[in-house]
Order: structure tokens, then C-alpha cells, then sequence
């Protein structure tokens, strides 16, 4: 069975109390009557009383956190009161509930994995508390957002023996950073998600106001890395390290070039070996330009410069000096084939992808009782 998405649950919603003659523009005390009456409707609610920026909203939100039909009409309220509580409207009771959670100070640590090939990144908030560690940790995507967000209390011990694991088994490295550039990391996806309508497992708001009652920064503290131009030029070496494993480019992406490659290497046009390679060269560059540029350019510019933050962290300068070169140099509108880690990491990605296609047709030729005509002209054509 097809789930039914939150944007189709809320435009249900809306059919639900466009029925029950509530309008579009109805003030919350209209809203109010309806309250769960059906879940898709409170959803629906409480994205509108998202949108209106008044302590009304905030206290008829209160209300449907409480009395929603289900756990998805709650966990919406608390996500319209958080937008709320970012514009400074947080009604008295609210206001309370948040100061009873210890603010944030300079005890407080930050931890951050690198970047994976699909843009997810591990990010972890601790603060010392009676009987262990408050632990609160995310795992963010970029585009998509904030994935998955948990809190809990832990030791120190059961803190260091999970950051062996991820190391050891996982190749997963922890690195301490200024706690508020972590604590941005998790506010940011969580806008992020919610704007895209990423699922998120986990209810950020309810939980960033258990942890801390100040609000978590809309910027990072970070200064941006020094960086030069023999930076940009080495930039292709961060292609050896072990965190940029996976970061190159998957099948999917590559299919459509990988296709016109194979084309022109089985053409039956004549093309002398400086004509294919001419064919090879034009095809390969597009690729580049296609997977770094246009819509992808500015994923990349932001992908690129937590990668210099977490070298930075890592105590790795010149590998943070290179990787904030390649991402100033996209931000610059350099053309993605000119940069030479953009160039080196998809012709890597191809030369793969298209020695397992070669392996597989030859394969496939060895085990098939058919022989074609092309087949059969290949060995002369070898010789």
C-alpha cells in the first residue's frame, strides 16, 4: 500500500475544513472549534497557525499538542510552535516549560563526523549533567535535512566505547568543533526538512528545548579556512582520504554519459584514435560540468566547506585549505571541468563504472551460445 504523504494528508485536511466551513483566512478561534475532529485536519491547522505569527496561534498550538487525534497532529504543533518561538512568539506557560532546561555554556561539547558521498554527516551535542552526559545527536543530509534526531543520557564510558565502535568498524571519525557550529548543523537541517518535507524520525524542537533553553544559531561561529591558489590546483589529493571514500559518484548519476561513451567506442563510423578520444574528452566534460554545476553548484559549495571545517577540526590544514579552495572556485562560477578535483573525481567515477560494464559484456559474450556479427569481426579487427 502507497503511504500517504504529510503534503497530502494536510491538503486532505484542508478539503476537511473547507467542508466544515472554515476558511482559508478563519481566525484561530474558528480553528479552535475543530480541533481534533480528524487527524488530517489537525495537521492542516496546525500549519496554518505556522504561518501566523501571534501569540494566539502559539496558545491555540498548546492546545493541539494536547489534544490532536494522533502522534502526527502533536509532533506538527510542536514544529509550528518552534517557527513560532524563532520569530520570538512563545506564549508565558511555553516560556516556562523551556526555562526549565539548563541553558547552554562553556561546558558544553560539539562533535562532527565528515561528510558521506550522499551528504550525510553525524552530529552530536553533550553536556554534563548529574548521573552522566546528556547526549543529543543528529544525522543531517545536505540537501535534504535533518534524517534522524535523538536524545539521551549516557557516560562518558558508553560515550567513548560508541566513538571506538564508529571508528573501528564503521571508519566513522568524531571530531570535537565549537559546539554552537554543531548545534547550527542540527537547527539548519531541521529548517531544511522541514521545507522539503524530508521525514525526520524524531521530534527536534521537543527535544533541542529539553537539552537547551537559549536558541540553538541561525550562523555558524566558524571562521571559513585560509586557502590558496596551489591549494586548489592540489585539491585533487583529497581524493586519497579515507573520508572521501564514498564520495565518488554513483551509477545513476553517470548512466546517460556512460552510455554515449559506450557509443562512440562501438560506433561503426570510422574514428581514428584522436577522433574517439576527441569524442571521449567532449563527453567527459559535460559530465563534470553536469554534476557540479547549474542546481548541484551550491550543494557542492556547502558540501565542500563543512569538509574544510571538519579538516580544520582534524587538525589537517592543508587538506581544509584545499577543500575550501575547490568550494570557493565552484562559489566563483568556475566552470566544474576547470577544477581539477571536480575533473578527477568524476573521470575516476566513469573509468569504474565503465571497466564493470566492459568486464560484464565480456562476460556475457563468453557464456552466450550466439555469436553476432560484430563478435565476429572483433578478433580480426584485434588483429
Amino acid at each position: 500500500m502507497t503511504k500517504t504523504t504529510p503534503d497530502a494528508q494536510v491538503l486532505v485536511g484542508e478539503q476537511q475544513l473547507a467542508a466544515w466551513g472554515i476558511a482559508g483566512d478563519a481566525p484561530p478561534d474558528a480553528l479552535a472549534a475543530v480541533i481534533g475532529r480528524a487527524s488530517s485536519a489537525d495537521l492542516a491547522i496546525a500549519q496554518r497557525l505556522g504561518r501566523r505569527i501571534d501569540e494566539a496561534s502559539a496558545r491555540l498550538l498548546q492546545r493541539l499538542e494536547r489534544d490532536a487525534v494522533d502522534k502526527a497532529g502533536r509532533k506538527a504543533a510542536r514544529r509550528a510552535l518552534y517557527r513560532l518561538a524563532q520569530h520570538g512568539v512563545c506564549p508565558p506557560d511555553m516560556s516556562a516549560a523551556v526555562a526549565s532546561a539548563p541553558a547552554l555554556g562553556v561546558a558544553i561539547e560539539g562533535l562532527i563526523s565528515s561528510l558521506d558521498g550522499r551528504g550525510d554527516q553525524l552530529v552530536w551535542l553533550l553536556r554534563p549533567q548529574p548521573g552522566g552526559v546528556a547526549h543529543l545527536f543528529g544525522v543531517v543530509n545536505d540537501p535534504d535535512g535533518l534524517r534522524e534526531v535523538a536524545l539521551h543520557t549516557v557516560s562518558r564510558k558508553a560515550l567513548k566505547s560508541l566513538r571506538a565502535e564508529l571508528e573501528q568498524r564503521h571508519e566513522l571519525r568524531l571530531v570535537p568543533v565549537d559546539w554552537r557550529h554543531a548545534d547550527f548543523l542540527l537547527r539548519r537541517a531541521f529548517e531544511w526538512a522541514l521545507a522539503r518535507g524530508t521525514r525526520m524520525d524524531g521530534d527536534y524542537p521537543a527535544l533541542r528545548a529539553q537539552f537547551a533553553r537559549t536558541a540553538a544559531p541561525s550562523t555558524s561561529p566558524l571562521a571559513v579556512p585560509a586557502t590558496t591558489a596551489a591549494a586548489l590546483i592540489a585539491a585533487a589529493e583529497l581524493l586519497g582520504e579515507p573520508e572521501l571514500r564514498t564520495w565518488f559518484r554513483p551509477a545513476e548519476d553517470l548512466a546517460p554519459y556512460l552510455e554515449e561513451l559506450a557509443a562512440v567506442k562501438d560506433s561503426p563510423l570510422v574514428l581514428n584514435e584522436t577522433q574517439q578520444q576527441e569524442r571521449f574528452e567532449e563527453i567527459i566534460g559535460r559530465c563534470i560540468d553536469g554534476l557540479f554545476g547549474e542546481a548541484r553548484r551550491t550543494v557542492w559549495v556547502r558540501r565542500l566547506g563543512e569538509m574544510a571545517h571538519y579538516f580544520t577540526a582534524a587538525r589537517r590544514p592543508a587538506r581544509a585549505a584545499q577543500a575550501q579552495a575547490v568550494a570557493a572556485a565552484l562559489a566563483a562560477d568556475t566552470a566544474p571541468r576547470e577544477v581539477a578535483f571536480c575533473a578527477q573525481l568524476v573521470r575516476a567515477s566513469l573509468a569504474y563504472f565503465f571497466q564493470v560494464a566492459a568486464e560484464q559484456e565480456r562476460e556475457r559474450e563468453r557464456t552466450s551460445l550466439i555469436v553476432t556479427p560484430q563478435q565476429a569481426t572483433r578478433p580480426r579487427d584485434r588483429a
